[in-house]
């Protein structure tokens, strides 16, 4: 990421001869405090003098760095205005759009942009294996109080820990799965509820049979219990600390996406959609990053936006509903806060989303995103949005639509579940024709 920027747009684009629009990044820490307070007060006072019509505000997924996220965005903005040029298409009239692209600290331990997940030794350069993987531990360890770090470092530098070893190392990370602000640790039975997911997701290379089958697993969470019910099982006699180190990641970086869009990128909407000429805003999320934007619309102050698109969206599938034991999904709020309907796409070709999430995230909160800071149906309640479509909020799930095929938006369902298994292949593949072809349905209407 460039350590320094002058205030401004990042670019210029120019989809024709006539048509300049801004593109502005705006940068924020792994708290949501803003990194570059001049370019968005410069935003800001631009949308307010200059009659912009409509702001789209991006904001990338997990691990990518600044090379990954600007290149998404502009594949997905340059992508979608050749479309717009090549059909001929047309917004309403004075369309005057301003492009903001939000960066968020979200890369921990992986190689490439496919954001696939965290991988210890993923085949790349081996200098670079060790100091990937030496990063992650320190990221991790900065979470823990500064007594408990050095027997973190010690537990993660085993090749296997034992039983045993796999308990204290669980109970060291507890700040990590703490719930909302808790930072203490968790009673035995979250810890032993730990155990059990770490024997599910640890790779087969104890070269012992998997512990733990996800099939026993309970559709719903008994109050007091302290989490999903889960049948009795035999713990393996040893436990990968690398893969604690890919789930730690999971959580860690799920939260501060959380983080970056309450405490930051939801002041900068607001400023935004308070501007006298009131533009219509369009929310659009990658991944973690439709957390960052979910999270950003619901917590605080009610504001109004014109359209939210979720691309790939590494949330729960029940966060939208109307009741997730006993109380409202936690971005239930959106229902009321967005004018169109939201639309989220799911793939069955998005192998972290449909195979691996629901198996790291099984903390008390992720249930429903409850706290905001198999077949296709869902294998647990803690299944992805991205790789099942939600469920509960009275959702319409329909095929993604090709180009000149327009969705209804007439309809009283005010969320919809894109399935896009046919057009989306993987959990990267977010830009192309059928999800621009999503934008713009919700924007030019």
């Amino acid at each position: 990421m460039p350590t320094w920027l002058p205030p401004g747009p990042y670019k210029t684009l120019q989809p024709s001869p006539n048509v300049s629009i801004p593109y502005y990044i705006i940068r924020f820490d792994e708290d949501g405090r803003c990194e570059s307070p001049q370019t968005k007060l410069d935003l800001v006072n631009r949308v307010r003098a200059e009659g912009y019509s409509d702001v789209f505000l991006f904001s990338h997924g997990w691990n990518n760095d600044w090379t990954a996220a600007t290149k998404r965005y502009e594949s997905f903005i340059t992508g979608y205005m050749q479309m717009v040029a090549r059909d001929g298409l047309k917004h309403r009239e004075g369309f005057k759009p301003i492009l903001v692209g939000v960066f968020w600290p979200s890369t921990s331990f992986v190689f490439g942009e496919d954001e696939e997940g965290p991988k210890m030794a993923a085949g790349g350069d081996r200098d670079s294996e060790v100091a990937a993987e030496g990063e992650l531990l320190r990221d991790l360890a900065r979470s823990l109080p500064g007594e408990s770090r050095e027997r973190f470092y010690e537990l993660m530098g085993k090749e296997w820990t034992t039983p045993e070893e796999a308990r204290e190392l669980v109970a060291l990370c507890a700040p990590l799965y703490a719930s909302g602000d808790d930072e203490t640790a968790p009673p035995a039975s979250s810890v032993d509820e730990l155990l059990r997911n770490w024997a599910d997701w640890q790779p087969e290379a104890a070269g012992e049979e998997p512990a733990f089958d996800l099939g026993h697993i309970a559709p719903s969470t008994q109050a007091g219990a302290g989490g999903p019910q889960v049948a009795a099982f035999k713990l393996p006699s040893k436990f990968s600390p690398r893969s604690w180190a890919r789930a730690a990641t999971v959580w860690k970086m799920k939260d501060r996406a959380g983080r970056v869009g309450a405490n930051g990128v939801g002041s900068l909407l607001r400023e935004l959609a308070a501007a006298p000429n009131q533009p219509r805003v369009h929310l659009v999320g990658h991944s973690y990053g439709a957390k960052v934007v979910m999270s950003a619309l619901c917590a605080g102050p009610a504001v109004t936006v014109e359209s939210a698109l979720l691309l790939q969206p590494a949330i729960s599938h029940l966060c939208f509903a109307e009741k997730v034991e006993g109380r409202p999904g936690g971005y239930r709020a959106a229902l009321d806060r967005v004018r169109k309907p939201i639309f989220a796409t799911f793939s069955r070709n998005d192998d972290p989303l449909r195979n691996w999430f629901h198996k790291a995230l099984r903390r008390d909160k992720d249930l429903g995103e409850v706290q905001i800071a198999g077949g296709d149906n869902p294998p647990n309640p803690f299944a992805a949005l991205g790789g099942y479509g939600p469920r509960g909020s009275g959702e319409r799930i329909e095929e993604i639509h090709d180009p000149g095929d327009p969705y209804d938006l007439s309809l009283p369902n005010r969320v919809y579940g894109i399935h896009g298994t046919r057009t989306i292949d993987g959990h990267g593949d977010i830009s192309n024709e059928s999800t621009w072809w999503a934008l713009y349905c919700l924007a030019s209407t």
